[in-house]
């Protein structure tokens, strides 16, 4: 593949974030109608234009080219192919990814987003040079906004920047920059935190929300099995944006082509794994009730008159909406009306996972975790002309595709019937395609919509026993 830089927005014009030399490896997350790709290459995510890069089978022609050369260097010195990644050339970085604004233009990465626990405690040190307080950073200075506070003995993770003068942590929900000469992170304090277990520390304290915080997704890596908190909300709210201007359609549930206010959150949730009853009346009365001033972004709020539920919408923050509001104005941006708002309800589990994608329920037990297979690239598909040149809903092995259970492999990497974990959630090898090789997935979802929003990500698979 080649591409020349990755840029900020999709215009010529704009502030490079990244440059690839020719043949360098980047992957596409999301391909747009407009003739820009949205890609990520080592640490840069940024656009580029698809007449720059070879895709499908001319870029498949030139990663054979150059895993057989990996191959025969690995040979030679005696080494194991472990894969491309890690040889192939990608992207450097001109800017750093807090100061990108396309970095977080979709939450899906082909990285690893769980990072390996990398213990630190704030030393006794800043007992004495900071009166017993140490600031977690927005930025790497100590001018800049305090995201949250620290004392002696507390635990965070080094996350990166790890061999320079400020790295970057997280300590509970805390994301930031934190001077590394007050943080201890030997081997022995590894040993002491690993002895007696995470548990035993206190975490930092939050200064602001997590949302509001520039350095949340600094990196998309995380100590925790779920992404970085308040991501789902934010991705819930870019996702249902994209609809804004589409028709109010009474009665109707298509994003597209029509939804009323309870059709119109009930699809959206339906994208991220959530079954909401159909009407307001009965959404009403899903989840937990809170009050409408304790929304996030995300939760529902329910208009009601004389006790009757007459509207939801769905909660965007600083009093705003994302809501199918009427056949005048159809889905629209808006406010909260007061006058009329009962209470909210939450729905959301902020420690969703990603890998899984909208079916990441975890139903898998400890106990049925067999052979770890590996990582595996994992992407979505629906059962449309689309992904399946042919729309009639039946896998390889014959049966139909059910979301939440159904996943298409390389047979030969693992055989149909096969029951796997992935992100927690147990599925079944029932179906294949042209282009899944070796160590890749396809997840099955009910709507091409959630296909595409669900992108890409890595995840562990693992064998049932």
């Amino acid at each position: 593949m080649t591409a020349d830089l990755a840029a900020q927005q999709m215009e010529e014009k704009v502030r490079s974030v990244g440059t690839i030399s020719q043949d360098g490896l980047l992957y596409i997350l999301k391909e747009e109608d407009n003739g820009w790709l949205y890609v990520e290459s080592g640490n840069v995510r940024g656009f580029v234009k698809a007449s720059e890069i070879y895709t499908e089978d001319a870029a498949q022609e030139l990663l054979d080219v150059y895993q057989t050369q990996v191959r025969l260097k690995a040979s030679k010195e005696n080494k194991d192919y472990t894969g491309i990644e890690g040889t192939a050339k990608t992207a450097q970085a001109l800017i750093d990814a807090k100061d990108n604004q396309a970095y977080t233009y979709l939450r899906a990465t082909v990285n690893q987003t769980v990072a390996d626990k990398e213990p630190a405690l704030v030393s006794e040190q800043v007992d004495t040079d900071k009166k017993g307080i140490l600031d977690i950073q927005e930025e790497k200075n100590a001018d800049s906004r305090v995201v949250g506070t620290m004392t002696a003995g507390e635990l965070c993770y080094i996350l990166a920047d790890e061999d320079s003068d400020w790295v970057y942590v997280e300590s509970g929900d805390v994301r930031g920059f934190a001077e590394k000469k007050y943080l201890k992170s030997d081997a022995e304090t590894k040993a002491q935190v690993t002895e007696r277990g995470a548990d035993a520390y206190s975490m930092a304290e939050e200064n602001m929300d997590p949302e509001d915080n520039k350095a949340l997704y600094y990196t998309l890596t995380s100590t925790k099995e779920g992404t970085p908190s308040g991501e789902i909300r934010q991705s819930m709210i870019e996702y249902a944006s994209q609809f804004v201007g589409n028709p109010y359609v009474w009665g109707g549930t298509s994003l597209t082509n029509g939804a009323d206010c309870s059709g119109f959150v009930q699809q959206i949730y339906k994208a991220y794994g959530y079954d909401l009853p159909r009407v307001a009346e009965d959404q009403s009365q899903y989840g937990t009730k809170i009050p409408v001033e304790d929304a996030q972004p995300g939760d529902l709020i329910f208009y009601a008159k004389n006790g009757y539920v007459y509207h939801v919408v769905m909660y965007a923050g600083d009093g705003k909406t994302i809501e199918a509001a009427n056949e005048d104005v159809g889905i629209i941006y808006g406010t909260v009306y007061d006058k009329d708002a009962v209470w909210a309800t939450r729905i959301l589990d902020d420690n969703y996972t990603v890998a899984g994608g909208g079916i990441g329920e975890v139903n898998a037990t400890q106990e049925m975790y067999g052979t770890d297979l590996g990582n595996f690239t994992i992407t979505y598909y629906c059962a449309c002309e689309i992904c399946c040149n042919k729309a009639d809903g039946i896998t390889a092995t014959g049966t139909p595709v059910i979301e939440g259970q159904t996943i298409a492999v390389d047979p030969s990497v693992i055989p149909y019937g096969t029951k796997v974990i992935i992100g927690g959630h147990v599925f079944t090898a029932e179906d294949c395609g042209g282009a899944i090789k070796k160590n890749h997935i396809d997840v099955y979802v009910n709507s091409h919509e959630e296909a595409l929003a669900l992108g890409v990500t890595n995840a562990e698979v693992y064998l049932v026993k």
